[in-house]
């Protein structure tokens, strides 16, 4: 994973209230209505004989469910004589938290990543309300993890070298096709631009899309591309600008350049008919019915999408994101997905300890088995190939291939009405619509830019 210490050392922690994509922020899941996930969720604790600690731990249940935590923390009671864990799963499990922690009764242990959109993560940075983690990673803890995914400012957000959240899983993100419709046809994966084009021309002799996605209800799915796109067209530097909303970055000619490869779908009937009315769900069922040759996704995809019908000899495939010329560095967008300890949580020393737990290679397994999704640890991939599709180790797999892996987020800013993530996305759906052009398109963010940077916090 060579430049990746320099790489996700870019990432910045998104504005508050504003939506940040993830895959398991996909909601998807039902939570369970069980008496005991009530209580939990009110932030009541099940009765003991008051010999036992009671750990409460809150997950976000999207694309990985619940059925994992409840496992682990039934081999965490078993491994911790006198210990209850109590789960609560949410599908808004900020919604459910945020009263809890305004109260000053917050769970021991949060997963929520900062990419939810509820921006609880980002909250309890901005209050300083977080535990610091560090006696959680001595030394021997901080040489196993990735280089550079225990510097980013979600991880260590105060510039002191401290770390105040975990990095529970690395996602890796780029185009999925399907192998089997790719062979049968002779078409080949595009490394540029124009053979992406190519095999839209092919699609539509076919019958087919070249390209769809969630545009009905998160068309952020789009930074999968979008980000990766202007790291390559300009550099990660230039990336970084315009997450830190560097003056003329979003105007500039890679920029630009990266807009323009939309303009070219909307304009060149390459968009799957009907896209711009689909859910993230909708979209991926109709890929997988091959309607359309590409959709940008993550290593969840599979997981979530475990019993939907599909074309006859399905396969999937992933591919980084194409670049403008041949010899440009070709990319492919990442993600890491924080646990926390708040500081007034009940528990904090055996919080800690779950935390650690997580990291042992039987719990890195039994996350692998159930969800596809590894902590960013060194060897993490290969420990776990046995339990992982084809499909979700070839994300892991991607930086063999020579791609570069990226990351980031939007600076923090004071509170604003301003969503430059919603006006990015839903902008792009109105270039699909073919009501706006890359122009219109670009001015409008540099505007979000230029107001937002008077903002940040510092």
């Amino acid at each position: 994973m060579r430049n990746i210490k320099k790489i996700l050392a870019l990432m910045c922690v998104a504005s508050l209230g504003t939506a940040m994509f993830a895959g398991c922020t996909k909601v998807s899941d039902v939570p369970q209505n069980s008496d005991e996930t009530q209580a939990a969720e009110a932030g009541e604790e099940t009765a003991t004989d008051g010999s036992e600690k009671v750990l409460n731990v809150a997950v976000f249940q999207g694309g990985y469910g619940r059925e994992v935590w409840d496992t682990l923390a039934e081999r965490f009671e078993e491994e911790h004589e006198g210990v209850t864990v109590n789960v609560t799963a949410n599908p808004k499990l900020g919604d459910v938290i945020r009263p809890q922690i305004m109260s000053g009764n917050p769970p021991d242990v949060i997963f929520l990543s900062a990419t939810n959109e509820s921006g609880v993560l980002q909250s309890l940075i901005q209050d300083k309300a977080l535990e610091c983690l560090d006696d959680v990673f001595d030394d021997e803890m901080k040489a196993k993890f990735v280089p550079g995914s225990l510097d980013a400012p979600t991880i260590s957000p105060y510039g002191d070298g401290k770390i105040y959240a975990a990095p529970l899983f690395y996602s890796t993100m780029g185009l999925f096709y399907n192998k089997t419709l790719f062979a049968e046809n002779n078409l080949e994966v595009p490394k540029t631009w124009d053979d992406f084009f190519e095999l839209g021309d092919k699609a539509k002799e076919m019958g087919i899309g070249l390209f769809t996605y969630a545009a009905a209800n998160d068309p952020s799915y789009n930074e999968i591309v979008f980000n990766p796109a202007i790291a390559s067209a300009g550099g990660p530097e230039l990336l970084e600008d315009c997450f830190n909303y560097k003056e003329g970055a979003w105007t500039s000619e890679p920029v630009k350049k990266v807009m323009g490869v939309y303009q070219k779908i909307a304009d060149g009937g390459y968009l799957l008919d009907g896209t711009l009315a689909m859910t993230h769900t909708q979209s991926q069922e109709q890929f997988l019915q091959n309607k359309s040759l590409f959709i940008p996704n993550g290593n969840w995809l599979e997981n979530e999408m475990k019993d939907t019908p599909r074309a006859d000899g399905f396969a999937y495939g992933f591919t980084g994101i194409p670049v403008f010329e041949e010899g440009d560095t070709p990319c492919v967008w990442s993600n890491i997905e924080e646990i926390y300890v708040p500081s007034a949580a009940k528990e904090i020393d055996l919080a800690k300890e779950f935390i650690k737990f997580l990291y042992t290679d039987d719990s890195i397994m039994t996350l692998a088995e159930s969800t596809g999704a590894i902590p960013p640890i060194e060897g993490a991939a290969d420990l776990t190939k046995s339990v992982l599709s084809d499909s979700v180790y070839e994300t892991y797999a991607i930086t063999e291939k020579g791609y570069t892996p990226v990351t980031g987020g939007f600076a923090m800013t004071e509170q604003s009405e301003i969503s430059i993530r919603d006006d990015i996305y839903n902008t792009l759906n109105s270039i699909m619509a073919g009501e706006k052009n890359v122009d219109e398109w670009s001015e409008l963010i540099e505007s979000d830019s230029n107001k937002l940077s008077e903002i940040v916090l510092k």
